[in-house]
């Protein structure tokens, strides 16, 4: 035997050994989402038991808990919209009406009248 066959042959019984010993972590897979492989007792567990018991070990695989306030994230997104409206619509108005006042100026100088009201 030559140098690289025994390189190929310690090659592939590390690659077989490597994927052999992945055989605990498919315990873990078969566990549902909510739930984690716990290796002293073989099984899954659910994550609500890390509520009760935080130093379980494995509790870091757990998904986090979702917030169950979506309201309050849909509240707080329609109230910044309806305040941008409001900001950006008096800025508008604003804009339009010194625009409109501005255009109200005397192009024509005022002649001055006498009459029965403005004696000499």
């Amino acid at each position: 035997m030559d140098i690289q066959t025994v390189c190929r042959l310690l090659c592939l019984v590390l690659v077989a050994g490597t994927h052999l010993g992945g055989g605990v972590n498919a315990e873990n897979t078969s566990c549902k989402n909510k739930d984690f492989y716990n290796k002293d007792l073989g099984q899954c567990v659910p994550c609500s038991t890390c509520i009760q018991y935080p130093k379980t070990p494995s509790c870091d695989t757990c998904p986090p808990d979702e917030p169950q306030d979506t309201w309050r994230v849909a509240a707080i997104t329609s109230f910044s919209v309806l305040a941008v409206v409001v900001v950006s619509g008096a800025l508008l108005i604003g804009v339009l009406v010194h625009q409109c006042r501005s255009r109200r100026t005397l192009r024509e100088p005022i002649e001055e009248t006498t009459g029965p009201l403005y004696p000499v």
